[in-house]
């Protein structure tokens, strides 16, 4: 499911740079490029000789970096991981991110006490705003981050499902 584009909406290159960014945030330090390999490939099911293969190292050191990824992510995500374990997790990690943490703000927005029935239809179209904001928000506040990695603007907009120029807006300085 992960690896998917459709599952959540975003490219599996995407979900790693994110997994990486929540990494950055809990240790101070970036996964480096063969982690974030093993990280990719695992999600399509490849073996650790395969991955060692790829990025031209042995099977013994990919195995050792695969078991420091696992022991970070466990820590990062706050359960035990391993590789057959791990894809689960961060699904489960991106469906609670995506209904806690980008529409947190949005949950506060919407404890409403409303005695005007007449008002009902004002305070739906107005959280549906809101929300669709916090969610376009979110999205560009990645952007930076994404361009660091080295994705182009289409690419960008394409995996964040986000307009070109809007894009680009918000890039200018204000």
């Amino acid at each position: 499911m992960l690896y998917q584009q459709n599952s959540f909406g975003i490219s599996k290159s995407l979900i790693c740079s994110l997994i990486d960014n929540l990494v950055f945030d809990h240790t101070g330090k970036h996964l480096d490029t063969l982690q974030l390999g093993i990280l990719k490939n695992v999600f399509d099911g490849q073996k650790y000789a395969k991955i060692a293969e790829k990025y031209n190292c042995s099977e013994g050191h990919a195995r050792d970096k695969a078991y420091e990824l696992w022991r970070i992510l466990s820590e990062v995500l706050g359960e035990e991981l391993n590789k057959s374990t791990v894809r689960s997790a961060i699904e489960r990690f991106i469906t609670t991110s995506s209904t806690n943490n980008i529409v947190n703000s949005v949950k506060i927005d919407q404890v409403t006490f409303c005695h005007n029935p007449s008002n009902n239809r004002e305070i739906e179209n107005y959280h549906i705003y809101k929300t669709e904001n916090n969610v376009i928000k979110a999205k560009l506040e990645t952007v930076p981050k994404l361009i660091g990695l080295g994705l182009t603007i289409e690419q960008i907009a394409q995996a964040l499902d986000l307009d070109i120029q809007l894009i680009l807006d918000s890039l200018k300085p204000e």
